[in-house]
């Protein structure tokens, strides 16, 4: 679908003052954009490498990508040819004292300048088109991919990757497309300004022609250790990113497992090496900022210098030293906007690499099973087991996993329901990684905290099938303990609930997510700190029902809660005390209390914290 785009500066202004909003000039181009998204189509662009991912982006613009490349032509040829106009008009016409030419050159250098403000315009104009187009269709094109990938998106790039590959990636891909036509321009100028200088010295043509190539390839050996440090940067801030939001998420989870340093400390760990990062792209940004300013001043003095050298041996007059020096100073600016280019060029190209990467991943391409297949006769007699930590959870049991270490927790939780590759998980003796996707997800529920609720109607937000009736809903919302949430609302199971549930609390959301499990009829259902952010009584409630749940219901559904509650962890038939990965002792809630100090210890310090909640 077509949508119109309009400048993200759209809305803002800046303090008031005597002339009204007032803004810049760059946000008053932006101010005026509202250029139509091109559709991509259901192939989208060609991503099977970076450099055919960023031919697709101008393929997709061809009229904007070539009308910016012309008017950046004009605009920096028109302003080469200046100093020639005004060399002409010193020897045709002052040297000479006719009046007439000084006129007819005058004319010609305010022509010049007019196409050159003309020009500038609509160059600047396009190039905030092409790379305002550019970011948007490359962010389309990635959400395109996620949502298609789902689950089978790699944990690496779930979050870090993710989020540095959806901002800055698409914004360094812009950029760098909109420098590419300041690139051509700048050729252009120089190749003109060359043969402006051949016609009227050779030998200052040529030294141009051996001066400008040597010294922008010299500079441009700063590039790859520039980008080196930018890209290691860049991966630390999507790392750091991740880290943050995850802390944010799950802050009350943290809190709960007394898991705040922890999180703390790798926090701070992961911040010392960005900034060590930081410090590194700034070195090399220092040295390349150094090449862009003293390259063009070389440039500008051999060209003075050799041209004055000539006017001594009376071999130019002084309008053409005089277009020879306008020449050379006007040389620092398509050289700088070349070198600029090509440093923004290549970071495009990185960043483009990094996008493509993410578009390569293929998602699940087994066959889907049918509902026949995902649900196996051997359905309540089948073991969940983790070879690497030695958990082994039996069929219609309502099971507890205290873990020492609360990171251990959520690893070993995922691995269970394969959203790691890692381990040797199983199911009924087969190897999860041998089972198609649809199988395993059918048959194994992972529920965190972190599970999002979308704008739709609680109903179907708890039962997203549409194939459960509201007895079945009334029985689940009983067991989580979330009726009272449902009969607050207006309209009960029919009331919208907002994006990510922002009007109910975190507490009320835990409730919702329980029921949500409940409803689903895994044969395992997985969670993670499932009524942490509950008060005492409602968690008590909840333990009670699902241990009656399990007791007075055996057709083979098995709960695996991970947590240090010891409410939950006195209700469970069996609990398995973690401890660096693995499974030290496992039994009863009081047995464990007994035998075990280790286990006895975590249980008081976790109930000591909750009670000074």
């Amino acid at each position: 679908m077509r949508g119109w785009m309009v400048s993200r500066y759209a809305g803002r202004c800046r303090p008031a003052t005597s002339q009204g909003c007032g803004v810049s000039a760059t946000e008053g181009i932006e101010l005026s954009i509202m250029q139509r998204i091109p559709v991509l189509g259901p192939g989208g662009l060609d991503h099977r490498s970076a450099a055919r991912f960023l031919l697709a982006l101008v393929g997709k613009q061809k009229a904007a990508t070539l009308w910016g490349a012309v008017t950046s032509a004009v605009w920096m040829t028109s302003q080469a040819l200046i100093p020639v106009a005004i060399g002409r008009a010193i020897d045709g016409g002052i040297a000479r004292n006719d009046s007439g030419e000084v006129v007819w050159w005058s004319m010609a250098v305010l022509l010049l300048g007019v196409i050159r403000a003309t020009s500038g315009i609509a160059f600047y104009r396009h190039s905030i088109i092409t790379r305002t187009v550019s970011a948007s269709l490359t962010v389309r094109m990635v959400t395109r991919h996620v949502t298609r990938l789902g689950a089978s998106l790699p944990r690496r790039q779930d979050a870090d990757d993710l989020i540095a590959t959806s901002t800055s990636d698409g914004t360094t891909i812009g950029v760098g497309l909109l420098y590419a036509g300041r690139i051509m321009g700048a050729v252009v100028a120089v190749a003109a300004v060359t043969v402006a200088m051949l016609t009227v010295s050779v030998p200052l043509g040529l030294l141009v022609l051996v001066t400008v190539p040597v010294l922008s390839g010299l500079s441009s050996l700063l590039l790859r250790p520039l980008h080196r440090h930018q890209d290691n940067y860049r991966s630390l801030q999507g790392r750091l990113a991740g880290r943050a939001i995850d802390i944010a998420s799950g802050l009350r989870v943290l809190r709960g497992v007394g898991g705040e340093r922890q999180f703390a400390a790798r926090f701070r760990s992961d911040s010392a090496q960005l900034r060590s990062a930081d410090v590194g792209v700034a070195r090399a940004e220092a040295d390349y900022e150094a090449a862009r300013v003293l390259v063009p001043g070389l440039v500008t003095v051999i060209v003075t210098y050799t041209a004055a050298l000539f006017a001594l041996d009376q071999r130019l007059t002084i309008g053409q030293v005089i277009a020879f020096y306008g020449f050379a100073t006007f040389l620092a600016m398509p050289l700088t906007d070349f070198m600029e280019g090509t440093s923004q060029v290549t970071r495009a190209l990185v960043a483009a690499r990094r996008v493509t990467r993410l578009l390569n991943v293929e998602p699940w391409q087994g066959k889907t099973p049918d509902a026949a297949a995902t649900k196996p006769r051997n359905r309540g007699k089948a073991h969940l087991t983790d070879t690497t930590s030695g958990l082994a959870v039996p069929p219609a049991t309502f099971m507890a996993v205290a873990c020492a270490d609360p990171s251990d927790a959520d690893a070993l939780a995922r691995r269970l329901a394969r959203f790691e590759d890692s381990g040797d998980p199983a199911l009924g003796g087969e190897s999860l990684a041998s089972l198609p996707i649809p199988v395993v997800r059918a048959r194994v529920l992972l529920g965190l905290n972190s599970d999002r609720f979308f704008a739709g109607t609680i109903r179907e937000e708890i039962a997203p099938a549409g194939t459960v009736d509201t007895a079945d809903i009334t029985a689940a919302l009983r067991i989580a303990c979330a009726t009272d949430v449902i009969d607050a609302l207006p309209d009960g199971l029919d009331t919208r609930m907002t994006g990510r549930g922002r009007t109910f609390s975190g507490g009320q959301l835990q409730r919702l997510r329980l029921t949500r499990a409940l409803l689903a009829d895994a044969e395992f259902t997985v969670l993670v700190e499932p009524t942490n952010a509950v008060d005492a009584y409602t968690e008590y409630r909840v333990a009670e029902n699902l241990a009656r749940f399990h007791e007075t219901h055996p057709e083979g559904r098995s709960t695996v809660v991970f947590t240090l509650s010891p409410l939950l962890l006195q209700r469970a038939h069996r609990v398995a005390y973690v401890e660096d990965g693995r499974v030290i002792a496992a039994g009863t809630h009081d047995d464990m209390l007994e035998s075990h100090s280790a286990y006895r210890m975590l249980v008081a310090r976790d109930d000591a914290s909750r009670v000074g909640k």
